[in-house]
């Protein structure tokens, strides 16, 4: 009875692992497919962070449109926990697609409501909910490297208030 089992377990062990094994053999179509337009990245990169070990910070939500009409975006697993004390990397936040008549975009990130930060001697928390950037970007500009970076001024953005920093972005549009 006991052999049964044994066999009965191995069995079935074999038969997910041969299913489990059909799956990603590189021949599935994506369903979703690549939205029509031209592709664009957004980064996002820390800058002036001398005084903080740890700035971290989620992109809660991006909007891009072109003549009030929106554009699809899609996001980035990095864009949800970014350490941007870590000035030597720009976070993919995501790609948009522009369509070709479009002469500009307008972009606008929207940060998660909080965040922390570490400092040599001190924690807190960052109080992101009225953090959000906002810009207008040409396709010229776009076109040239296909991606924008925004660069966040830490020291310049984060303000001390009660129980926690606040943050009121200080940036730069870098194409």
């Amino acid at each position: 009875m006991k052999t049964n089992t044994k066999w009965m377990s191995l069995s079935w062990m074999f038969l997910a692992l041969a299913l489990g094994g059909c799956a990603g053999d590189g021949d599935e179509v994506d369903p979703v497919g690549e939205p029509p337009g031209d592709r664009f990245e957004l980064r996002l990169l820390g800058q002036d962070a001398e005084l903080y070990e740890k700035v971290l910070l989620g992109v809660g939500r991006v909007e891009v449109t072109t003549k009030g009409v929106a554009v699809p975006f899609r996001y980035s697993p990095a864009a949800r926990s970014m350490d941007l004390a870590r000035t030597d990397h720009a976070y993919l936040l995501g790609s948009f697609y522009l369509p070709p008549d479009a002469q500009e975009a307008d972009i606008r990130v929207l940060f998660d409501d909080m965040g922390a930060f570490r400092e040599p001697g001190a924690t807190g928390l960052i109080n992101a909910r009225s953090g959000s950037i906002g810009f207008k970007t040409p396709r010229c500009e776009l076109e040239k490297r296909n991606h924008v970076v925004i660069q966040l001024h830490l020291k310049d953005s984060l303000f001390q208030a009660r129980g926690a920093r606040v943050l009121l972005p200080s940036t730069f549009v870098v194409h």
